[in-house]
């Protein structure tokens, strides 16, 4: 199978904690086999150290990207203390790739070079329909055609340099005027749209199951459209993904799989066996 292919299928939230609980991974076996030689000499962290650092030369797939936001942004700029990341938010029958809430919500999508470019325009109109903050992250040889055909110059050019590093071609701008009620609230989960009306207006509506829903979208509707999305910014924001109580065991974790580890959800234990796994040498049982 392609290289490309199966690190892809490797470098998934549900892939990776297989093979951290011990589940036997062909993937894993044949990336390994590929790409390290000898492979039983290593641990799999200087197995996963290299198969990144592969990665990062020649094949900077969407794992890539979003481990690069979460570790030079949420984590270089922010604080996992006061921000919160989210990734593949459903909005408008499109998938947002990757979302930071500090105090704002700011929005990235991705292009990676092995990407391309004709959906982009259309992503972002939808977006806009809830947050004000969009950005876009490519490669270098995306520039030109993404400043030639995007005119939208609200809207944020950062470039994944060959040196791995985010360079701000264009500074996003607050964009507000495409703001919609229903979009916003069908981001919402049920808990937190009650909670919004319940804090806003000190009751819920007393409805049948079929009528519910569109009575509670109604109220929304009474808030001013800005309220409304720093309401939902503020629910987001709650999502939580790392356990505070865990930070330390987060802060340890190789830099090479954060963005896999902060989107599980884990625990002592799960540290526990995570760090387990990558003093193991390869092929240890």
């Amino acid at each position: 199978m392609n290289i490309g292919i199966l690190l892809n299928k490797l470098f998934t939230v549900n892939s990776f904690n297989k093979l951290v609980s011990g589940e036997s991974s062909e993937t894993y076996k044949s990336i390994v086999n590929e790409l390290i030689n000898p492979p039983d000499s290593i641990t799999n962290l200087q197995a996963m150290n290299l198969i990144y650092k592969y990665m990062s030369k020649r094949h900077r797939n969407e794992y890539f990207y979003k481990n690069t936001l979460l570790n030079k942004i949420l984590l270089g700029r922010h604080s996992i203390q006061t921000s919160t990341a989210l990734r593949e938010l459903p909005i408008n029958g499109n998938i947002l790739d990757f979302l930071i809430i500090n105090g704002v919500g700011q929005v990235y999508e991705i292009k990676t070079e092995l990407d391309n470019l004709q959906r982009l325009k259309g992503q972002l109109n939808a977006y806009y329909h809830a947050f004000s903050l969009c950005n876009i992250v490519t490669d270098q040889s995306h520039l030109k055609q993404i400043m030639q055909s995007i005119d939208l110059p609200q809207v944020g050019i950062i470039v994944l340099t060959k040196r791995n590093t985010l360079h701000e071609e264009r500074k996003a701008t607050k964009y507000e005027k495409k703001l919609d009620y229903k979009s916003i609230f069908k981001i919402l989960r049920k808990y937190e749209f009650e909670y919004i009306l319940q804090k806003n207006f000190g009751f819920l509506p007393q409805v049948n199951d079929f009528q519910y829903y569109d009575v509670c979208f109604q109220m929304f509707k009474q808030l001013d459209i800005k309220q409304a999305q720093q309401e939902m910014l503020y629910q987001l924001k709650q999502r939580e993904t790392v356990d505070r109580s865990n930070i330390k065991e987060f802060n340890k974790v190789p830099v090479e799989i954060k963005s896999l580890i902060y989107f599980s959800n884990y625990t002592d234990n799960s540290f526990k066996q995570l760090n387990q796994f990558l003093i193991k040498k390869i092929g240890d049982e």
